[in-house]
């Protein structure tokens, strides 16, 4: 039989011993393990989040993607075979989403896409870009904003959510001069 260690976790002034040969844990050492683990798991998420993001296809009615991620910040994607206008209205479209990921930063994007308040303010700033080309090109501003208004109705919030009011003010906001203002 084997005695049994003193109880001050010490055997003649040695420190005692998980397992013959290997160390006790201190909580020193588990507090350094759980954070390079935790570090590993975010890590690893941060990963897998763009590449998932690269891999997936893109949903049939969408022209393009911007996602802030933490720490990376905008990552984007464009649909192939866009028509040239189009592409380039798309690109003035995400580039205000970049921007506003930059300024702003990823939590700041996360919780007001997650809201329909929220993306109504993302999404009138990136259409009223478009707007604002589109205007200088000669478009009529009381159609644009027709299209604005539609767009946003349609596209981008659920019909109802966000009251027809609310939309026309945030797109009033946001594109003052290119409608004319």
């Amino acid at each position: 039989m084997r005695p049994i260690p003193p109880a001050r976790g010490s055997r003649g002034g040695r420190p005692a011993r998980w397992v013959d040969g290997v160390p006790s844990p201190t909580v020193s050492g588990m507090v350094g393990a759980a954070g390079t683990l935790a570090l590993l798991a975010v890590g690893s998420l941060l990963l897998l989040i763009p590449a998932v993001f690269f891999v997936l296809p893109l949903p049939p009615d969408v022209d393009a993607v911007t996602l802030c991620v933490p720490g990376m910040g905008p990552l984007q994607r464009f649909r192939e075979g866009l028509e040239e206008e189009q592409e380039e209205l798309v690109h003035v479209h995400e580039r205000v989403h970049a921007e506003q990921c930059r300024a702003f930063g990823a939590a700041w994007y996360a919780r007001k896409a997650m809201t329909p308040s929220g993306r109504l303010t993302l999404e009138a700033s990136a259409l009223c870009a478009e707007v604002a080309m589109l205007s200088g090109r000669g478009e009529d501003p009381g159609r644009l904003r027709d299209w604005t208004l539609e767009a946003l109705l349609s596209g981008y919030l659920e019909r109802g959510v966000v009251p027809r009011s609310e939309i026309a003010a945030a797109v009033d906001q946001a594109c003052g001069p290119s409608m004319g203002d």
